[in-house]
């Protein structure tokens, strides 16, 4: 539930007192923690979070870091109001042969748009 007065359609919105929600730095792409405002991976920890994914441990492995933190692979931003703001996913992020991360969307659309043909 969130407060109707401080409700925005950009951001998660209040974070219920039972849920733990901490931001990772995420250094190949750019977020850090400190930067201003505060940017990184979101990481999940409650009651509801999952133990783990059934008989598969490497799953698990990639998704839960020691003290039952799962990483959820959004990129998040704390506001001023301390809300959450959803910025990128880590999945959509390509690692370029320069070493630079690119969102996977921005490639697609050059590429469509190189493919556009303009007819008369």
């Amino acid at each position: 539930m969130c407060d109707p007065q401080r409700w925005t359609s950009d951001v998660v919105g209040d974070i219920p007192g039972c849920v733990e929600v901490k931001l990772v730095d995420f250094p190949d792409a750019g977020y850090f923690t400190k930067s201003t405002p505060p940017q990184g991976e979101i990481w999940v920890r409650c009651d509801s979070v999952m133990e783990g994914y059934y008989n598969n441990e490497a799953a698990t492995a990639e998704a839960l870091a020691p003290g039952g933190w799962f990483k959820t692979g959004d990129i998040g931003e704390w506001t001023k109001n301390g809300h959450l703001r959803v910025i990128d996913r880590k999945k959509n992020l390509v690692k370029t042969l320069n070493g630079e991360y690119i969102a996977i969307e921005k490639v697609y659309i050059n590429i469509r748009c190189s493919n556009f043909e303009v007819g008369g």
